[in-house]
């Protein structure tokens, strides 16, 4: 009696279909959710036991990404096939298979954002030290924001389409907008991705000397828009980001030392023996320097009555402060010849 009461329950309907019909399908979808629980415990699991003193490890990693969204997609088989199961109207299924394929969308679009954040953290570091500790530009969080935004604008649009709006409609207003906004922001747009052409390329780093255009100093701080340089003459410059994607860059940092041209004028009526012994100073002075390396070029280019011109290259040290040698070069040349009674023109 007892079963026959319970057959009789269970082949009551509601809604098109048995209660039957209603358990198998529920059972279907709770089985999916606990499954995707068991699944993302498993993995969980084995992250700690074979990556639990592996800092940075890429299988670990994986698994991290992609635990959640593959938990999910089980849970969402099981819906499907739960739902399946079920005698529905074509309106009402057709909105459910929409629904359902808007669901995968948001699965696959939440675990492609996982793995291209899980790789950038991978090889763009987020502190921005380099070997000086000093702050490197700041990549990471706006390439993450950057193609997090442009996956989930490519699922939102999949979305429409899946529930049969018009896209076309839609990415032909995003295209005029687009185009203007462009339009507008196209310097700014310059200067992002000349940041991103200097983190990739890696012309230069922090605290490099470097040469761009009439400018010569020393990089002191890298943004998305400018970066700042502080020349030699200690004067700060904003030079923008897409100046280096377009212009010639002379790293004298990374060269094994760095080459200084003067020109060095003595009064004519010094006479040759003045002249000849200056010549003799700025070689003792430029083999002497711990500062410099190499042999330096000392030779009189030019003889006036009023001026003569005696260029002086010679090469400083890549460890060695720039401006330190220079001046104290220079001062040394201007020491030597006031002992020597040698007059500069």
């Amino acid at each position: 009696m007892h079963n026959e009461h319970m057959s009789y329950f269970l082949d009551t309907v509601f809604f098109n279909n048995t209660v039957r019909r209603w358990l198998i399908s529920l059972a279907f979808i709770f089985g999916g959710f606990i499954a995707g629980k068991i699944i993302s415990l498993v993995m969980r699991l084995i992250l700690n036991l074979t990556h639990k003193h592996k800092k940075g490890n890429a299988d670990g990693a994986v698994i991290k990404t992609f635990e959640k969204p593959l938990a999910l997609l089980v849970f969402l088989l099981g819906l499907v096939i739960g739902l399946k199961g079920l005698d529905l109207n074509e309106t009402v299924r057709e909105w459910i298979g929409k629904a359902l394929n808007s669901f995968l969308i948001i699965i696959i679009s939440w675990a492609l954002t996982r793995a291209v954040d899980a790789l950038l953290v991978r090889l763009i570091p987020h502190t921005g030290k380099d070997h000086h500790g000093k702050r490197e530009i700041r990549l990471q969080p706006v390439l993450r924001k950057f193609f997090d935004f442009i996956i989930w604008l490519i699922a939102i649009i999949l979305i429409l389409k899946t529930i049969g709006y018009n896209v076309s409609a839609l990415m032909a207003g995003l295209g005029l907008g687009g185009a203007a906004l462009a339009l507008a922001s196209k310097d700014t747009l310059a200067n992002f991705f000349g940041s991103i052409t200097v983190f990739f390329d890696k012309p230069f780093r922090m605290n490099d000397r470097i040469k761009i255009g009439d400018y010569d100093g020393v990089i002191t701080e890298m943004g998305f828009r400018t970066s700042r340089l502080k020349t030699q003459e200690n004067r700060t410059v904003f030079i923008p980001n897409s100046l280096f994607a377009a212009q010639p860059i002379e790293n004298i940092s990374v060269q094994p030392s760095v080459r200084v041209v003067q020109t060095i004028n003595f009064k004519g009526d010094n006479g040759s023996e003045k002249i000849e012994r200056g010549l003799q100073i700025i070689r003792d002075i430029a083999a002497g320097d711990p500062g410099l390396e190499g042999k330096a070029v000392v030779g009189l280019t030019s003889v006036g009555g009023l001026i003569c011109h005696v260029n002086f290259i010679y090469f400083i040290s890549k460890k060695a402060d720039y401006s330190e040698i220079v001046n104290r070069v220079n001062m040394e040349i201007l020491r030597r010849f006031e002992e020597a009674e040698i007059r500069l023109g």
